[in-house]
Protein backbone atom coordinates (compact mmCIF):
# COMPACT_ATOMS: atom_id res chain seq x y z
CA UNK A 1 0.00 0.00 0.00
CA UNK A 2 1.71 3.21 -1.08
CA UNK A 3 1.85 5.84 1.40
CA UNK A 4 0.11 9.39 0.20
CA UNK A 5 2.01 12.42 2.09
CA UNK A 6 0.09 15.77 1.70
CA UNK A 7 2.33 18.11 -0.82
CA UNK A 8 1.00 21.28 1.07
CA UNK A 9 3.03 19.69 5.15
CA UNK A 10 6.34 20.71 5.35
CA UNK A 11 8.82 18.08 4.80
CA UNK A 12 9.53 17.95 8.76
CA UNK A 13 5.64 16.88 8.48
CA UNK A 14 6.14 14.28 6.14
CA UNK A 15 9.00 12.61 7.77
CA UNK A 16 7.14 12.27 10.54
CA UNK A 17 4.87 10.27 8.59
CA UNK A 18 7.28 8.13 7.57
CA UNK A 19 8.93 7.53 10.41
CA UNK A 20 12.21 8.55 9.71
CA UNK A 21 13.81 11.59 7.40
CA UNK A 22 16.74 9.56 6.10
CA UNK A 23 17.27 6.92 3.26
CA UNK A 24 19.10 3.54 4.31
CA UNK A 25 21.68 2.24 1.53
CA UNK A 26 19.63 -0.53 1.01
CA UNK A 27 16.51 1.56 -0.21
CA UNK A 28 18.89 3.58 -2.24
CA UNK A 29 20.02 0.65 -4.23
CA UNK A 30 16.22 -0.15 -4.88
CA UNK A 31 15.51 2.81 -6.11
CA UNK A 32 18.69 2.70 -8.09
CA UNK A 33 17.00 -1.04 -9.44
CA UNK A 34 13.89 1.00 -9.94
CA UNK A 35 15.48 3.20 -11.98
CA UNK A 36 17.60 0.82 -14.50
CA UNK A 37 13.90 -1.24 -15.43
CA UNK A 38 12.15 2.43 -15.69
CA UNK A 39 13.71 5.86 -16.54
CA UNK A 40 14.61 7.10 -20.10
CA UNK A 41 17.52 8.17 -19.08
CA UNK A 42 19.31 5.19 -16.11
CA UNK A 43 23.05 6.02 -16.57
CA UNK A 44 22.39 10.14 -15.52
CA UNK A 45 19.27 9.36 -13.27
CA UNK A 46 21.10 6.24 -11.07
CA UNK A 47 24.22 8.31 -10.90
CA UNK A 48 22.65 11.01 -9.80
CA UNK A 49 20.77 9.34 -6.88
CA UNK A 50 24.36 7.46 -6.09
CA UNK A 51 26.62 10.63 -5.73
CA UNK A 52 23.57 11.99 -3.68
CA UNK A 53 23.79 9.09 -1.21
CA UNK A 54 27.85 8.63 -1.02
CA UNK A 55 28.51 12.52 -1.37
CA UNK A 56 26.15 13.74 0.56
CA UNK A 57 25.31 16.11 -1.70
CA UNK A 58 22.06 18.58 -1.77
CA UNK A 59 20.29 18.83 -4.96
CA UNK A 60 21.44 22.39 -6.01
CA UNK A 61 25.27 20.81 -5.55
CA UNK A 62 24.18 18.18 -7.70
CA UNK A 63 22.69 19.75 -10.05
CA UNK A 64 25.54 21.95 -10.31
CA UNK A 65 28.54 19.86 -11.31
CA UNK A 66 30.52 20.57 -13.84
CA UNK A 67 33.07 17.93 -15.37
CA UNK A 68 36.19 20.44 -14.26
CA UNK A 69 34.96 19.77 -10.67
CA UNK A 70 35.71 15.56 -11.73
CA UNK A 71 39.11 14.26 -12.01
CA UNK A 72 38.52 10.56 -13.72
CA UNK A 73 42.14 9.98 -13.78
CA UNK A 74 42.79 10.64 -9.93
CA UNK A 75 38.74 9.76 -9.06
CA UNK A 76 38.25 12.59 -7.16
CA UNK A 77 35.49 15.30 -7.22
CA UNK A 78 35.52 18.79 -6.27
CA UNK A 79 32.17 19.45 -4.22
CA UNK A 80 30.96 23.33 -3.98
CA UNK A 81 29.08 23.44 -1.43
CA UNK A 82 26.04 25.82 -0.67
CA UNK A 83 24.40 27.45 1.73
CA UNK A 84 27.62 28.49 3.76
CA UNK A 85 28.95 25.10 3.78
CA UNK A 86 32.43 24.17 3.42
CA UNK A 87 33.94 22.80 -0.18
CA UNK A 88 35.90 20.21 -0.10
CA UNK A 89 37.54 17.53 -2.28
CA UNK A 90 35.72 13.89 -1.94
CA UNK A 91 37.40 10.75 -2.88
CA UNK A 92 35.01 8.90 -5.57
CA UNK A 93 35.24 5.62 -3.94
CA UNK A 94 32.71 3.30 -5.40
CA UNK A 95 33.20 1.51 -8.55
CA UNK A 96 29.08 1.79 -9.63
CA UNK A 97 29.80 6.21 -9.75
CA UNK A 98 33.14 5.54 -11.46
CA UNK A 99 31.35 3.22 -13.93
CA UNK A 100 28.29 5.36 -14.53
CA UNK A 101 30.75 8.59 -14.54
CA UNK A 102 33.00 7.42 -17.05
CA UNK A 103 29.74 6.06 -19.62
CA UNK A 104 28.10 9.00 -19.27
CA UNK A 105 31.47 10.98 -19.57
CA UNK A 106 31.74 8.86 -23.35
CA UNK A 107 28.83 9.33 -24.16
CA UNK A 108 28.69 13.17 -23.59
CA UNK A 109 31.67 13.07 -26.28
CA UNK A 110 34.01 13.45 -23.44
CA UNK A 111 33.83 16.73 -22.53
CA UNK A 112 36.12 18.56 -20.11
CA UNK A 113 33.89 21.35 -18.77
CA UNK A 114 29.96 21.99 -19.01
CA UNK A 115 27.00 20.62 -16.31
CA UNK A 116 27.56 16.85 -15.62
CA UNK A 117 23.76 16.63 -15.60
CA UNK A 118 21.82 17.86 -18.44
CA UNK A 119 18.04 17.14 -19.71
CA UNK A 120 16.94 16.18 -22.84
CA UNK A 121 17.15 19.89 -24.36
CA UNK A 122 20.99 20.09 -22.82
CA UNK A 123 20.09 22.07 -20.33
CA UNK A 124 21.19 21.30 -17.03
CA UNK A 125 18.95 18.90 -15.07
CA UNK A 126 17.11 21.46 -12.83
CA UNK A 127 16.28 21.09 -8.89
CA UNK A 128 12.53 20.51 -9.37
CA UNK A 129 13.13 17.94 -11.93
CA UNK A 130 15.57 15.78 -9.99
CA UNK A 131 13.06 16.26 -6.98
CA UNK A 132 10.39 14.48 -9.21
CA UNK A 133 12.64 12.06 -10.51
CA UNK A 134 13.17 10.85 -6.70
CA UNK A 135 9.72 11.31 -5.64
CA UNK A 136 8.38 9.00 -8.72
CA UNK A 137 11.07 6.00 -8.46
CA UNK A 138 10.88 5.96 -4.72
CA UNK A 139 7.35 5.44 -4.53
CA UNK A 140 7.75 2.83 -7.30
CA UNK A 141 10.22 1.14 -5.31
CA UNK A 142 9.90 1.67 -1.62
CA UNK A 143 5.63 2.40 -2.21
CA UNK A 144 6.32 5.88 -0.15
CA UNK A 145 7.33 9.37 -1.76
CA UNK A 146 10.96 10.71 -0.43
CA UNK A 147 12.56 13.69 -1.20
CA UNK A 148 16.12 14.15 -2.44
CA UNK A 149 17.39 15.62 0.80
CA UNK A 150 16.71 12.17 2.47
CA UNK A 151 19.88 11.09 0.17
CA UNK A 152 22.22 13.56 2.04
CA UNK A 153 20.73 12.65 5.76
CA UNK A 154 21.29 9.29 4.54
CA UNK A 155 24.74 9.86 3.89
CA UNK A 156 25.41 11.56 7.33
CA UNK A 157 23.55 8.46 9.08
CA UNK A 158 25.25 5.78 7.36
CA UNK A 159 28.71 7.15 7.96
CA UNK A 160 27.45 7.20 11.94
CA UNK A 161 26.62 3.55 11.91
CA UNK A 162 29.61 2.79 10.13
CA UNK A 163 31.79 4.05 13.32
CA UNK A 164 33.46 7.50 11.29
CA UNK A 165 33.88 10.07 14.43
CA UNK A 166 31.59 12.89 14.27
CA UNK A 167 34.42 15.70 12.61
CA UNK A 168 34.89 12.97 9.43
CA UNK A 169 31.49 13.51 9.08
CA UNK A 170 31.27 16.87 9.82
CA UNK A 171 33.80 17.51 6.98
CA UNK A 172 32.41 15.07 4.42
CA UNK A 173 28.87 16.68 4.78
CA UNK A 174 30.51 20.16 4.41
CA UNK A 175 29.40 21.62 7.58
CA UNK A 176 30.47 24.48 9.23
CA UNK A 177 29.22 24.06 12.53
CA UNK A 178 29.06 21.03 14.35
CA UNK A 179 25.23 21.28 15.36
CA UNK A 180 24.45 20.72 12.45
CA UNK A 181 26.24 17.01 12.29
CA UNK A 182 25.47 16.13 15.63
CA UNK A 183 21.79 15.75 14.31
CA UNK A 184 22.34 12.18 12.46
CA UNK A 185 23.51 10.64 15.63
CA UNK A 186 19.54 11.05 16.77
CA UNK A 187 18.95 8.77 13.28
CA UNK A 188 20.61 5.89 14.77
CA UNK A 189 21.45 3.67 18.01
CA UNK A 190 24.83 3.81 16.97
CA UNK A 191 25.46 6.15 19.82
CA UNK A 192 24.35 3.53 22.51
CA UNK A 193 26.48 0.10 21.42
CA UNK A 194 28.04 0.21 24.72
CA UNK A 195 25.00 1.06 26.83
CA UNK A 196 24.23 -2.16 28.61
CA UNK A 197 22.18 -2.57 32.39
Amino acid sequence: MTIMLNVNKSRSLNDEQRGKRHLTKDEMLLICKMIKKGSRYPVRDELMILMCFYHGLRVSELTSIRWQHINLKANTLQVKRKKGSIDTTHPIFEKRVLNLLNKLHRESGKPSTGFVFLNERKSPVSNNAFQKMIGKFSTHALDIKWNAHALRHGCGTAMIEAGYPIRKVQNWLGHSNIQNTVQYLHETSRQFDDVEF
